[in-house]
């Protein structure tokens, strides 16, 4: 038989995406019977030894088996057997050959392979079919289940390796229709015979397993990812490619639709002599590391759908892309693409592993939404890209912050009635206390410095209760309506300074502990969160000052539910102590812009652009304001005052609900 010049390539490619955790999910060996053998000296001894290897990992496992056979293989004259040939085969001799029906029967037939799988490559190859009556008749009396894809009829040349090219491709690109997996079915046979012309590709199916999990899949479907449709990459990376291959080759353009398989084709190109030897030999090297770069993008994107099906969402999305320091402009129209793409692409620092930025953002969703299983299969990922140790090193940061987070100082300036409070409650929460460990600090003077002195003692306290290396770094500070307007936490002087600068403070409206009326505005607070969880807006209702000039109509409009989410007030108003008094039970956020701030500016559209980093952001931009870079600051978020009422302040509050007002001192 003639040389196959295409062969080494085509078998190199399939076996490439049949092991890709993002396709085809297979497992890839190495040793003498490694899940790729390619050889000119194999035996039919060889073959039949790697399938048993094989079919014996498969049974280990309650796997299924996928097998292919490129090459060259025969029929005998009146028989339509086929025989794959290996190096001294010839068609004169079945016994130099490999029986493929029978290899495949044996394979089905074998407890414990939980279906096989078979692309036959060959001329003749329709000849692979096996036998129904055989299978029916082995041990398993016909209870298993077996797929094969053929690449021409019993009387047909196959030639070019047209078969595992294309299928190759039909792989990488997802094909269109199929669902979330791809199978041996109508639908890719259809497909490839659209790809193949001069020969006809077959296909068989047999399935008698009544005790099947799923059906027989080949591999993921690229086409299920949302953004596989329109290709896999995004604008970052397709500006930073285009200007790439421009300044490298100007007369090269690139796909209108960036698939991998047309990412595959550039890369191939890239490396060729030819490419290597033309235009400018700096941006031919950015290009290839670009292409290089997107590819595995792509797979990685693949790959995250896939493990976390169950609890993707945006809202995950951009909880990590947060916690791991992406900016907000990393987010673009397909969210887990651009994302992925944005920290591969735009954040490598120099002197650092390529893919630590995407280690940490691919850690972030572990840490948000895995189990031990999703933390394993996405360190696998992480293996792989040799930044194992970012991406542990990020999962240790992000569970010492989460253990942090947890833990906070609620000061409460309750009883502050008309002025300044004569006393200050403070509850630790996060400990393993049943309830949070409470205490009580009179104000030496009932002023805004005796405020500070007594939020400045309860810190004190806090901290003694804390075992070492324990941090304190979140404080709320619960304060009436009258104080929340005219009065920024952050800002009062504990001991040496100011209490926001090594702490995270949230304000809060003392009147959610009040248990006389509390329960129902924090259940209808509750309501109002989870429908804004929902919104694929920014949840913010904006008033001015046509609605706050008649007040009736406002209280009207609050008390039929017309502003239960957030509300923003667009300016600062004069009276604004008493629309606070009227908002504040009604609405669980409220936002507005300082006195000082800069006016004639859009806060709409500042807020709508930092909403999902909220109230996460509030602390770093008030310490931000107070930096001399301010001054030149057009739209500031340190310009913004907010009354945060989230999840996690609605469940500190639900003691109170109760009316166990006292519980938490009982504890002392």
């Amino acid at each position: 038989m003639g040389t196959l010049s295409r062969l080494d390539a085509a078998a190199r490619g399939l076996h490439d995406v049949l092991t890709d955790p993002t396709l085809g999910a297979c497992v890839s060996r190495t040793g003498k019977h490694g899940s790729l053998v390619v050889s000119a000296a194999l035996t039919p001894e060889d073959v039949r030894d790697a399938m048993r290897e094989a079919v014996r990992r498969a049974r280990a496992d309650n796997a299924v088996l996928v097998t292919a056979l490129l090459g060259h293989g025969f029929t005998a004259p009146q028989q339509s057997d086929l025989y794959y040939m290996v190096a001294d085969s010839t068609t004169g001799s079945t016994m130099s050959a490999v029986n493929v029906g029978q290899l495949l029967t044996e394979a089905a037939d074998e407890p414990g392979v939980e279906g096989v799988i078979a692309l036959i490559d060959t001329c003749h190859s329709a000849g692979a079919m096996p036998d129904a009556g055989r299978i029916a008749g082995g041990v398993r009396a016909g209870r298993t289940r077996l797929s094969v894809l053929t690449a021409a009829a019993a009387d047909q040349a196959a030639r070019g390796m047209r078969l595992t090219l294309a299928l190759t491709d039909v792989l990488r690109d997802g094909l269109a229709g199929a669902g979330s997996t791809v199978r041996v079915d109508t639908l890719l046979t259809k497909e490839l015979r659209g790809r193949i012309t001069g020969q006809t590709v077959g296909q068989f199916d047999y399935d008698n397993d009544p005790y099947a999990q799923e059906q027989l899949w080949l591999a993921h479907n690229m086409r299920s990812i949302p953004c596989a449709a329109g290709g896999v990459v995004g604008p970052v990376g397709r500006h930073d490619l285009e200007e790439a291959v421009t300044m490298w080759r100007a007369d090269t353009t690139l796909p209108t639709t960036l698939t991998r398989a047309a990412l595959q084709n550039l890369y191939d190109f890239t490396c060729q002599a030819e490419a290597q030897n033309a235009g400018d030999l700096d941006w031919h090297g950015r290009v290839t590391h670009l292409v290089a770069t997107l590819s595995e993008c792509a797979r990685t994107v693949v790959l995250l759908n896939n493990v976390l099906a169950e609890v993707m969402t945006s809202d995950l999305l951009r909880s990590a892309r947060l916690l791991s320091g992406l900016p907000h402009e990393a987010e673009g129209p397909e969210l887990l693409r651009d994302l992925v793409e944005y920290a591969a692409v735009r954040e490598p620092r120099q002197y650092e592993p390529a893919w630590k930025r995407t280690a940490r953002f691919v850690a972030a969703l572990a840490h948000l939404s895995g189990t031990n299983e999703t933390v394993g299969k996405l360190r696998e990922w992480a293996r792989d890209l040799g930044v194992v140790t970012d991406f542990n090193d990020a999962l240790a940061e992000y569970a010492r912050k989460r253990q942090q987070d947890g833990l906070r100082l609620v000061v409460s300036l309750a009883s502050a009635l008309t002025d300044w409070p004569e006393e200050v409650d403070a509850w630790l929460v996060g400990t393993d206390e049943r309830l949070p460990v409470h205490g009580r600090f009179r104000c030496e003077s009932a002023d805004r410095v005796g405020t500070g002195r007594a939020i400045g003692a309860a810190l004190a306290w806090a901290r003694g209760r804390l075992p070492a290396p324990a941090q304190l770094t979140n404080v709320d500070v619960a304060a009436p309506a009258h104080l929340l307007a005219s009065w920024r936490p952050e800002e009062a002087k504990v001991d040496r300074r100011l209490l926001g600068v090594n702490h995270d403070v949230v304000v809060r409206w003392s009147g959610r502990m009040d248990p006389a009326e509390n329960a129902e505005l924090n259940d209808a607070a509750r309501k109002a969160l989870v429908g804004m969880a929902d919104s694929a807006t920014v949840p913010v209702e904006w008033i001015g000052t046509s609605v706050l000039d008649d007040r009736q109509i406002l209280e009207q409009e609050l008390m039929t539910g017309r502003y239960d989410t957030a509300v923003g007030i667009d300016h600062h108003p004069e009276t604004l102590p008493d629309v606070l008094e009227q908002l504040l039970p009604y609405a669980p956020i409220i936002l507005w812009p300082r006195p000082d701030a800069r006016h004639g500016h859009d806060w709409r559209t500042l807020v709508q652009r930092t909403w999902r980093t909220l109230p996460d952001a509030l602390p770093p931009a008030y310490r931000k304001r107070w930096s001399p870079e301010h001054n030149g600051c057009a739209a500031c978020l340190g310009d913004v005052r907010a009354v945060w009422h989230d999840e996690a302040w609605l469940e500190f509050c639900r003691p109170f609900e109760q009316r166990f007002v006292t519980g938490p001192e009982e504890e002392m």
